[in-house]
């Protein structure tokens, strides 16, 4: 069950994070990876750590999600090399901690341009792929904070992630009603806080804070992940499509 053997899965934001962890948990049920991202260097060593760790050849490519031409070669590299693309993670993804009153016009358009149309792009280039194999698991990386608000006990505003998070939920929604006809899943993964290079968890005073909100009373876990992306990428969950499926302790269960 679950096997992911034959499959290639594309992983944006593939060099750090989240990003890394999906890609482990896909490559364990022996999916072929394919990771994207900005930073060379670090595409360089979690390709290399991959290989090491599973015995499998992993691709990299350079690519700013932001760029929709990068985004469309890539793509059609991807095909090249491979034949197809079976399975596509959208993780890549950024954010202000600022009140609303003090976003720029400048913060606001760059969070936009990774969260929402750096996804768009994606999905738009990849399913074109996909729809041309009549088959595909598309899985948008959005967050709790498509649903809901964040409290301001928070100590910050996060009104742009926000939004674009919201966004990336009634996208998925409408890309899976259309693409549902060529055999294509599309859902989104709505996680709480997990550590990463831009996360709060690890601030003593955020770990306070999170205590007081989070049901489960902690941050996410490195593997908290690895079942959901799994299951939606698999051969197993073919009716399911549009969802966003929370994994953040019971945050929106509140």
């Amino acid at each position: 069950m679950f096997d992911l053997t034959s499959r290639v899965a594309v992983i944006t934001g593939g060099s750090s994070g989240l990003g890394v962890l999906f890609a482990k948990a896909l490559a364990g049920q022996n999916a072929t990876i394919v990771l994207l991202a900005r930073r060379e260097e670090k595409l360089q060593k979690v390709a290399a750590d991959l290989e090491k760790e599973y015995g499998r050849k992993v691709a990299y490519y350079v690519c700013d999600v932001t760029n929709s031409e990068q985004v469309a070669s890539i793509a059609e590299k991807i095909v090249e090399k491979f034949g197809k693309i079976d399975i596509a993670v959208n993780c890549a993804g950024g954010g202000n901690c600022t009140w609303a009153d003090k976003l720029t016009d400048e913060m606001w358009h760059k969070t936009m341009s990774v969260n929402l149309h750096g996804v768009f792009y994606c999905c738009r280039e990849f399913g074109k792929a996909m729809i041309k194999n009549g088959y595909g698991r598309i899985i948008n990386v959005s967050s709790m904070l498509g649903s809901v608000g964040m409290d301001v006990a928070f100590g910050n505003g996060i009104a742009e992630y926000a939004a674009s998070k919201g966004a990336v939920n009634n996208l998925t929604r409408q890309l899976a009603v259309e693409w549902a006809q060529h055999g294509i899943t599309v859902n989104a993964l709505a996680p709480g806080f997990f550590a990463s290079e831009v996360s709060p968890v690890g601030n003593e005073e955020f770990d306070r804070f999170l205590k007081t909100k989070c049901p489960m009373k902690r941050e996410g876990h490195p593997h908290d992940l690895d079942s959901a992306v799994v299951f939606l990428a698999a051969d197993e969950s073919a009716y399911i499509t549009g969802q966003i499926i929370g994994v953040d302790g019971g945050w929106t269960a509140l």
